[in-house]
């Protein structure tokens, strides 16, 4: 589990114009997401001191093709497990960092990083850095006798 997330640097830059850029009609937009430099850390928690597995990332947002300008944000987020945590950062130096544990740290990094580049891309007068949902009223009418099953 993630006990702490924290953000430490947000850099981001334009290299074109906003008129410029309205010009263009597909812009790639790269997602680079790294996780590094794994560390047993001792850590305060509802629970006291608990050793917890602490974990560097940045999450870089690029526009390419034509290269337009980039999103960076850098911080680190803890992770907690019952299981033996020394072990899981051998595995991780080693190259071997299980895949369900990077996960849940590059989701969590995701989610609450994601509505701020979605911000950031708007004041620098960039694309949304993420797909926006498209609402329609009228398919939504149209449907509007089927029912909908939220709890499966």
């Amino acid at each position: 589990m993630i006990l702490n997330f924290q953000l430490i640097n947000v850099e981001s830059k334009v290299y074109s114009s906003s008129d410029d850029i309205r010009k263009y009609k597909n812009i790639n937009i790269n997602y680079d997401i790294n996780l590094r430099n794994p560390s047993l850390v001792a850590q305060n928690t509802p629970f006291g001191e608990k050793s917890v597995l602490r974990v560097e990332y940045t999450f870089a947002i690029n526009y390419l093709s034509p290269n337009i300008g980039h999103i960076r944000f850098e911080g680190l987020s803890d992770y907690y497990s019952e299981d033996d945590l020394k072990e899981l950062k051998d595995k991780w130096d080693s190259g071997k960092a299980p895949g369900d544990v990077q996960n849940e740290i590059a989701n969590t990094m995701v989610a609450n990083l994601a509505p701020l580049a979605l911000l950031l891309s708007k004041a620098l007068g960039l694309p949304p850095s993420m797909p926006v949902p498209v609402i329609n009223f009228q398919q939504m009418q149209k449907k509007k006798e089927e029912p909908t099953y939220y709890h499966g």
